[in-house]
């Protein structure tokens, strides 16, 4: 998923918001990013147990989205919980609790999930979980480690640290650079 399902979100949720939380027309492009189909290698998210999400914090800060679709929840997950107050990193997650069940509903895939696409997802940021940085400006390092790790089912703290992140840079940008880094 891209920063740009973000903005989008964001937008459509402050319209619908706007609207009284009455009427939601969903932007087009948040159901075909579902549907598998606005990213080069996209896959439906039918055929996922979790979409992780790049979600950027007043411009200053990335955190890992984990969109929980087994359990209806999302999980953050970032390295220096100390920067976010929880109620202002409920402001950043709260739209996609809101959005994210209707756009589901709208994709028309997920009526197995039932009354959990009428509701708002609830939402937690477990700071136990993953590994805290002592330094500024390596949260966008951490945050692409903790989705490579979570989606590997291997623990967040003890294969990242401050020690390992130049190492984990240099790699992720030469597979940038060569196109072999996998979504």
């Amino acid at each position: 998923m891209n920063d740009l399902f973000c903005q989008q979100l964001m937008g459509n949720f402050l319209e619908y918001k706007r609207q009284g939380r009455k009427i939601c027309v969903l932007n087009a492009d948040l159901v075909d990013y579902v549907k598998g189909k606005k990213l080069q290698r996209g896959r439906p998210w039918s055929k996922c147990k979790a979409v992780y999400v790049p979600l950027n914090i007043n411009g200053k800060h990335w955190v890992a989205l984990l969109i929980d679709l087994v359990n209806c929840s999302l999980i953050v997950l970032d390295n220096d919980g100390r920067l976010t107050k929880s109620d202002d990193m409920g402001d950043h997650v709260r739209p996609f609790c809101v959005m994210i069940p209707l756009i589901l509903q709208k994709a028309n895939k997920f009526k197995h999930l039932g009354q959990q696409l009428t509701r708002p997802w609830s939402w937690r940021q477990p700071l136990d979980m993953c590994a805290q940085s002592r330094r500024s400006g390596d949260c966008g390092v951490y945050m692409l480690k903790h989705i490579e790790l979570h989606s590997m089912g291997l623990p967040l703290i003890e294969n990242m640290n401050d020690e390992n992140v130049e190492y984990h840079r240099r790699r992720y940008a030469i597979e940038i650079f060569d196109g072999s880094m996998e979504p």
